[in-house]
């Protein structure tokens, strides 16, 4: 490995290409700038400079080594800047984990907002059901979830991220799409046979929705089960219109309508972010405080 001194010598002299200027921006007289100069020729075991009594000049050796202590430079300002942003958290890798139906809400712009605010931070995207997603945080799978409520626990720092309205979905061309243009009542909405959620796989709509349905005071009828997004496919081929969260109404809007619900302020999809306090990614911070400015 080079010495340090003696490379910081041998640039200073390169640029300067005169042993006495070079010698007074080192703080060192000529002799001794001369002497360490051909000790790093020994060492390298070729000639850097070519000296006459009126001129000092690189040999190809000698610029070789000058391109390469100028990358190493570089390389190391890039490499002292890197570790910095990362222990600041303006760069690095931060794992998020989205359920199905959390991917159509407010997410998607909360992870644009932090791209723009830390394009050196690597986001890394997965999907998981938000009953898998307890036990993943936990084995440190990512780092910030977006879940629904009911699996969201005390310890992993549950905050709210978005709250929408549901929204009663038919076909276009269901004569229920222009009998309710204005809005349909949950009693309405449950004289209807209807998709539901599974009870297994999206646990929280099918509470939800059976909470609309003992509010409405009618014994609600089921076609079958269904999950986000797949839900949508099934009101489209006319099995069943269903209860979805509004966020949903981007999708399919040439087969489908989305019509609102005239009683049912209450009863709303909520979306939290989690976390675990003894996660030290230094971006977690970055990315909380743009969810809670939103």
């Amino acid at each position: 490995m080079l010495d340090s001194r003696l490379s910081e010598m041998f640039m200073v002299l390169a640029e300067e290409l005169h042993f006495g200027r070079a010698a007074q921006r080192l703080f060192m007289t000529q002799p001794p700038l001369s002497q360490n100069i051909r000790r790093l020729e020994e060492q390298l075991g070729a000639t850097l400079f070519e000296r006459s009594t009126r001129s000092v000049r690189l040999t190809a050796a000698g610029q070789e080594l000058q391109r390469r202590l100028r990358f190493l430079a570089m390389e190391h300002a890039h490499t002292v800047q890197a570790v910095q942003q990362i222990h600041r958290g303006q760069a690095g890798v931060l794992r998020l984990a989205l359920t199905p139906s959390s991917a159509y809400a407010e997410v998607s712009r909360l992870l644009y907002s932090f791209r723009q605010q830390y394009p050196h931070v690597l986001l890394q995207v997965l999907e998981f059901n938000s009953r898998d997603m307890p036990a993943a945080l936990y084995d440190g799978q990512f780092d910030i979830g977006f879940i629904r409520p009911s699996f969201a626990d005390a310890d992993m720092n549950p905050e709210l991220v978005s709250t929408e309205p549901m929204r009663f979905v038919v076909r276009h061309d269901d004569t229920r799409a222009l009998t309710y243009e204005q809005g349909i009542s949950l009693e309405q909405v449950f004289s209807y046979e209807l998709l539901s959620y599974s009870r297994e796989n999206s646990r929280y709509f099918c509470q939800l929705v059976n909470s609309m349905a003992a509010r409405s005071g009618r014994e609600p009828k089921f076609a079958q089960e269904s999950l986000i997004p797949t839900i949508l496919t099934l009101v489209e081929a006319g099995i069943a219109p269903a209860l979805v969260p509004a966020s949903l109404a981007r999708l399919r809007k040439d087969t489908l309508t989305y019509l609102p619900l005239l009683d049912a302020d209450e009863f709303q999809a909520q979306i939290m972010s989690v976390y675990l306090s003894d996660n030290h990614n230094p971006a977690i911070p970055h990315f909380l405080a743009i969810l809670r400015g939103q």
